[in-house]
Formats: C-alpha cells, sequence, structure tokens
C-alpha cells in the first residue's frame, strides 16, 4: 500500500470521533448538526474555492496533494468532503442509536476494508478485495458490538452486512455516502 491510501484510511479511521462525539459528549442532535454542518459548508467552501482561486488551489495542492487521487487534484469532490457530507445527512436522517453504528461501519469497516484489501488482492469483486471486505465487516462488527448498548446483535450484524456489500459493489454514488445510509436504513427496518 502506497503512503498515499495510508493517510487517506487514517484520515478514514479518525473520524470515528464524530460517532463517538455523538454517542459519548454531544448526545443532542441539534448540537452534532451544528458542527458537522459547519465543517460540511467549510470543506465544500474550501473546494468551490480550490477551483476558482490560484491561491487557494496553491495551498490546498500544498498541504494535502500527498494524500488526493487523481480525479481529486483534477477538482472533484475530496473523500473528506464527502465523509463530512455522509456524516452529516446519517446524523440528520437517522436517531443516534442507528446513526452512531452507521458512522462506525463506514470509519472503521470502510477503512479497514481498503487496508487489507490492499494486500490481499486474490479474491476481488471489480477492484475491491473479498477478503479485505470481509475484514471490514468483521472489525466493523467489533467494534460497534463493543460500543452498542440498544440493538441487538443480530441488527448490529447485518448493519455491518450490508455496510460491506454496499463497499464492495460498483455503486455510482461515493461510498461515504451510501455506506452510513444504506447501512443505517437497515437498522431502521430492523429494528
Amino acid at each position: 500500500m502506497n503512503s498515499k491510501e495510508f493517510y487517506r484510511k487514517l484520515l478514514h479511521i479518525s473520524s470515528c470521533s464524530i460517532a463517538l462525539s455523538y454517542l459519548w459528549f454531544f448526545k443532542d442532535r441539534s448540537i452534532m448538526l451544528i458542527i458537522v454542518g459547519t465543517l460540511t459548508i467549510m470543506s465544500i467552501v474550501i473546494e468551490l474555492l480550490r477551483k476558482k482561486s490560484n491561491y487557494i488551489q496553491k495551498i490546498f495542492e500544498r498541504y494535502f496533494n500527498f494524500m488526493l487521487r487523481k480525479n481529486e487534484i483534477k477538482g472533484s469532490f475530496t473523500g473528506a468532503t464527502w465523509l463530512l457530507l455522509g456524516n452529516f445527512l446519517t446524523i440528520f436522517i437517522f436517531p443516534i442509536f442507528v446513526a452512531v453504528p452507521a458512522l462506525l461501519y463506514l470509519s472503521i469497516g470502510d477503512a479497514i476494508a481498503a487496508l487489507v484489501g490492499k494486500n490481499f488482492r486474490r479474491f476481488t469483486i471489480g477492484r475491491k478485495s473479498l477478503i479485505g471486505s470481509f475484514f471490514g465487516f468483521l472489525c466493523g462488527l467489533i467494534f460497534v458490538s463493543l460500543v452498542n448498548k440498544v440493538l441487538p446483535f443480530y441488527v448490529v450484524m447485518f448493519g455491518s452486512i450490508v455496510a460491506m456489500i454496499t463497499e464492495i459493489l460498483p455503486i455510482a454514488i461515493d461510498d461515504n455516502l451510501s455506506i452510513p445510509l444504506l447501512s443505517g436504513l437497515t437498522i431502521m427496518i430492523l429494528t
């Protein structure tokens, strides 16, 4: 695995701080929406400014190009912006007992699937590793089970399964949106 992907996944894993802050510190949805909404708006504004201003683009390139993919360097929204948007929408749509697991499947499960998958490319669907997805499922299941105090185990398990199926399928929607929204919907249906 190259250092670019390692740093991207490290950022991805660190985003679990949003879900855990919601669970342990800021249990009020309104407060979390203000915090995550502000971060999301700031990220979108920076994305738009880097397309319009050479000065902002040079600053952005200086500090972040080492971890950007080719399409992001050319001007597509970064994975970090999609991640924040996915976090915001998940918190907005779902109650806390659904949003937190869905966000953890994204931050932990998706990152682990990529980290492991880059090293085990033998069994793949498209560019995604089945072994990576299995480890993503397992880590998402374990991590959510450790912090979950409300949901039955089978709901946590099915949420993790749906998260990793969503991660592995070639869906046109960025998986930073689709993983928490589809796993959250699964949890809602099962509870």
